[in-house]
């Protein structure tokens, strides 16, 4: 059998091709390492640690405990889109090596920046972490391996005196909430009141409302929770583009602002708009209908209850059959009844309205208008504030039970047999601690 020759352009013959070499990325210094005993080996220079459960904190050096004059200066920055974007062009990176700066001006701003005297940190949402094993996703572990090998690679590139705070769940250290902030302002050993230089500190992060530009090519911001997380912690802001580039501000929006609900001259007093509700009959049912979140237990509590109207709660008895039974009981006993669940859809409202008739009694209902983000807030606030909005202890709802409660959704009608319907508007009344915390931004 002959051979085929390959001729190259100027007639020779092409060699034989050589046995394709297999690459690593490991050091002869890595090898060299792994044989050493453990008290040979240099420690790493990234220390990482896991707090709260959810919070993964790694620190350069013991950056956080490097003495410093006071107030201290922050520079504090997202992570992804903001220091580094993905050498792969994809929106997530395939792998730890997947990276680049950002722009290549952003090692030398940083040591700028530590020149200066500024506290330099990270602070970013990385939900995609997980910090436990689960054997029914062992792969999920990765993640955290990956995670912690690019932020070593890149502080250890920048060489600065830099820490890393990661919100791997959707909690109070998530942005924009304000939790990352706080337990780093513990971990440096600060107060926020009088150890911070808050008009001298800055947050540059890319999710900052900014509407998008298909002429130019340009996306739309995935969300504004970086800037709401500066204007929670009270520092500046700006986008990579301001920060590094030396653009001028682009305008946004933000998808929920709470501001707009706070009036300072209402009354000490968390409750739904003042609404007369007087209770017409000797014996009657009351259905409350509106999303999770809307102050029906508030107005449960503030106007029925005194009223003397028992309550019938599904997050309670966990069965709508459960509340069926407990309020006929209610009924039986001559106790007008009030039935606080979402109540979302017209066949839901169909099997109340039908026990009414079964037991002879009028059935109403209160209808609360507060749109889903609105909810969403009220929510967050109830279940992140510990005991100072929550005095039922409720924990923090998925998003799924706002946009399924949107889904079903049909707007009450007198005609399905109710005698009146009250509308309640939202309108936050609280104290001025209430006020203050209710104000900040809790969901993005």
């Amino acid at each position: 059998m002959s051979l085929k020759r390959l001729n190259s352009a100027d007639g020779s013959v092409s060699p034989p091709p050589s046995k394709r070499k297999l690459t690593t990325t490991t050091t002869s210094k890595a090898v060299s390492n792994f044989f050493k005993s453990a008290s040979e080996k240099k420690p790493d220079k990234v220390r990482f640690t896991i707090q709260h459960e959810t919070l993964l904190t790694g620190h350069y050096e013991n950056a956080h405990t490097k003495l410093r004059s006071k107030p201290v200066k922050f520079a504090a920055f997202d992570f992804d889109g903001t220091l580094i974007a993905t050498k792969s062009g994809l929106m997530f990176a395939r792998g730890e090596d997947d990276w680049r700066w950002w722009h290549a001006s952003v090692p030398s701003r940083l040591k700028q920046l530590d020149a200066e005297g500024y506290a330099i940190v990270v602070v970013s949402n990385q939900a995609a972490v997980s910090l436990r094993p689960d054997p029914k996703t062992p792969n999920k572990m990765r993640s955290l391996n990956k995670i912690k090998a690019k932020v070593t690679a890149v502080f250890t590139a920048l060489d600065l005196g830099m820490s890393f705070y990661a919100a791997t769940a959707h909690d109070i250290y998530r942005k924009p909430r304000s939790g990352m902030w706080e337990q780093l302002l513990r971990d440096y050993g600060l107060s926020d009141a009088g150890d911070v230089d808050h008009e001298g500190s800055i947050f540059i992060g890319d999710a900052a409302g900014r509407a998008g530009d298909t002429t130019a090519n340009v996306k739309k911001d995935h969300a504004c929770s970086d800037r709401d997380f500066a204007a929670n912690v009270g520092i500046r802001f700006q986008t990579p583009e301001e920060f590094f580039l030396g653009q001028d501000a682009k305008p946004f929006t933000r998808n929920f602002d709470p501001t707009a609900f706070v009036d300072a001259g209402l009354p000490a007093q968390t409750e739904t708009t003042p609404v007369v509700f007087t209770k017409k009959n000797g014996l009657d049912l009351v259905l409350l209908c509106g999303s999770p979140g809307a102050g029906k237990s508030t107005f449960y509590w503030r106007y029925l209850q005194p009223l003397g109207y028992e309550r019938v709660n599904q997050d309670i008895l966990k069965m709508r059959v459960t509340c069926m039974k407990v309020a006929t009981q209610f009924l039986e006993d001559k106790q007008s009844v009030v039935v606080d669940n979402t109540n979302a859809d017209i066949e839901t409202r169909a099997a109340w309205t039908g026990l009414a008739k079964r037991t002879k009694v009028p059935v109403r209902l209160v209808h609360f208008t507060a749109t889903p983000k609105l909810c969403e807030h009220n929510d967050a606030v109830r279940a992140l504030t510990g005991t100072l909005m929550n005095p039922e202890k409720r924990t923090l709802l998925p998003k799924m039970a706002f946009t399924g409660f949107a889904s079903r959704y049909r707007e009450p009608q007198a005609e399905e047999g109710f005698e009146d319907i009250t509308k309640v508007d939202f309108e936050f009344r609280g104290t001025e601690e209430q006020r203050k915390e209710w104000s900040k931004h809790w969901i993005s």
